[in-house]
């Protein structure tokens, strides 16, 4: 019996990052919209903090701005590779001009290349992907200026939480 319970216990422990968070939409909503002005003013640490989070939880413009972290190395070790994850899971949201700059940027990339492309955006999708993550995304005209925002949200309010990688050693999928 004591060995049973220590087992569970054991295997309880090893899934904390499994566990699933109660969080408010609107107090996310407001954490990336804050992320994204900070990424935009250039105050990438500050930005990171906030948009890591969300991008784990699905968040499509975090992941977006994620991905020009790594692309660029803003405040992150600079990395084509979780650069390009980043890029393809937020253009799983069907945002346009998002699949167009994904596709122009793997279409120029070696063969070799694109095969780990493709190994790290399905290791992404299954982690911090829509359905994974259990999202849905919406585009909206934002008038007077007629741009596109994308809203999404979460169909319950619960995070379940993945590690992201920083840097390119920490990933785990095989054939690296």
């Amino acid at each position: 019996m004591l060995k049973k319970l220590l087992i569970s216990l054991l295997f309880l422990s090893l899934n904390v990052h499994a566990e699933k968070i109660p969080k408010d939409k609107n107090i996310i909503a407001q954490q990336e919209r804050w992320g994204i002005i900070q990424y935009q003013k250039g105050n990438y640490k500050e930005a990171f903090e906030k948009l890591s989070e969300l991008a784990s939880w699905g968040y499509k413009e975090s992941q977006y701005a994620l991905a020009f972290m790594f692309l660029k190395g803003q405040h992150v070790q600079q990395s084509t590779l979780i650069g390009m994850g980043w890029l393809g899971v937020a253009a799983e949201s069907g945002h346009k001009k998002w699949i167009e700059l994904f596709e122009k940027l793997y279409n120029s990339a070696p063969k070799e290349e694109q095969v780990k492309f493709d190994k790290i955006i399905a290791d992404y999708i299954s982690k911090f992907g829509m359905k994974a993550q259990k999202v849905t995304c919406r585009k909206r005209i934002k008038p007077p200026s007629q741009r596109v925002i994308l809203d999404c949200i979460k169909s319950d309010h619960y995070i379940t939480t993945h590690d992201i990688n920083l840097v390119e050693s920490e990933l785990m999928i095989t054939g690296f």
